[in-house]
């Protein structure tokens, strides 16, 4: 079973996006090979899902191939467990194998049910997410050891070309951050493209991410990311002064150099993907923290606590500050691309 027949088969929802066809169908690819090697086999095409049973037993107790913290391999999350189970239906759907298609639906339907009970019971948090998850304050103070690292490489008095490239992958954490502090958002920053406010004006309907600058105003305009076809494109003025000058300060690098995206792999100078983003984070959150802090676990904490400070104003009838924080849940609500229910339902604690 090859990559690319894949997906082409996934390509035929031609409103899906490219990437998340790719994504799909080298799920797929990796369940057959770890299915395969469990049942010592090799399947060639797709119709191993008719072994339904066996194979949503496998999604749901074969150990994952990262270990614990206790050196153990665990079972897969919930939430893993229903990215497997998704494209299942999506490929099923369109190879015409509606029925069974449906019946992997009942299972997937169930697992949903188990996922929200979990964000119910612990505010959003994961088991894994506990482990890493940090204060606003850390969060804050965690920027500052970012930008303690940036003065450390440049008053390096001799730097190697891997010097520089760690150095520019700092810079691109110090802008990230405050973009995620300040616009909690998905990984789709990592796509992020720069255009003019007067550009910006001509396209009708914009296909990218970007950062629009403007002389007096610039905005944040998101089109592709995970709820789009529900929320549509996401519009934000960006109204903090430091962040604005960063962003028009490398703005200019970028058109010195003949280039429009915002953040680039050094090694190989191509853009960066969602999955270089993830990497980049917790590498140096790693470091810094030593803690695996991503995009996700950013957006819980920064509103854990607009939340707290939102329910603090309710308890003391504090109408006005509730208002106040309330509009900032709702901003928030808008960077990530949800609902405020399902904001105050799955990632603020009770």
């Amino acid at each position: 079973m090859e990559l690319q027949t894949l997906i082409d088969i996934f390509s035929k929802k031609v409103e899906r996006r490219d990437t998340t066809n790719k994504a799909y169908a080298q799920r797929i690819l990796g369940l057959a090979k770890r299915f395969g090697k469990y049942k010592e086999e090799t399947y060639t095409d797709w119709t191993f899902l008719k072994n339904k049973h066996e194979v949503v037993e496998f999604v749901m107790n074969a150990p994952t191939t990262r270990k614990a913290k206790n050196g153990e391999y665990p079972k897969p999350s919930p939430t893993t467990q229903v990215g497997y189970i998704n494209p299942i239906i999506e490929l099923l759907l369109l190879v015409d194998e509606h029925l069974l298609a449906e019946e992997y639906n009942e299972v997937k339907k169930v697992m949903d049910d188990k996922i929200q009970n979990i964000y119910q019971k612990k505010g959003g948090i994961t088991e894994t997410q506990k482990q890493n998850i940090v204060s606003y304050e850390d969060l804050v103070n965690y920027c500052s050891l970012i930008d303690k690292d940036i003065e450390l490489y440049q008053n390096k008095m001799y730097m190697s070309h891997l010097d520089h490239w760690y150095l520019e992958e700092l810079n691109s954490m110090k802008i990230l951050m405050r973009l995620y502090l300040l616009h909690p958002s998905r990984n789709e920053y990592a796509s992020l493209k720069f255009i003019t406010l007067q550009n910006f004006k001509k396209i009708k309907e914009p296909e990218y991410n970007y950062v629009v600058i403007g002389t007096k105003k610039s905005y944040l305009s998101i089109t592709n990311y995970k709820t789009s076809k529900l929320y549509g494109r996401k519009f934000q003025e960006i109204t903090d002064k430091p962040l604005i000058k960063m962003l028009k300060a490398l703005k200019k690098v970028r058109d010195s150099e003949g280039r429009d995206h915002l953040f680039y792999l050094q090694k190989t100078g191509k853009p960066w993907d969602n999955n270089n983003l993830c990497a980049v984070m917790t590498k140096h959150s790693k470091k810094l923290l030593n803690k695996n802090i991503g995009s996700t676990l950013i957006y819980k904490i920064v509103i854990e606590e607009a939340g707290l400070s939102y329910k603090e104003a309710m308890e003391n009838d504090d109408i006005v500050n509730a208002v106040k924080f309330n509009e900032i849940l709702a901003k928030f609500a808008k960077s990530r691309g949800h609902s405020q229910k399902i904001q105050k339902l799955a990632y603020i604690k009770d």
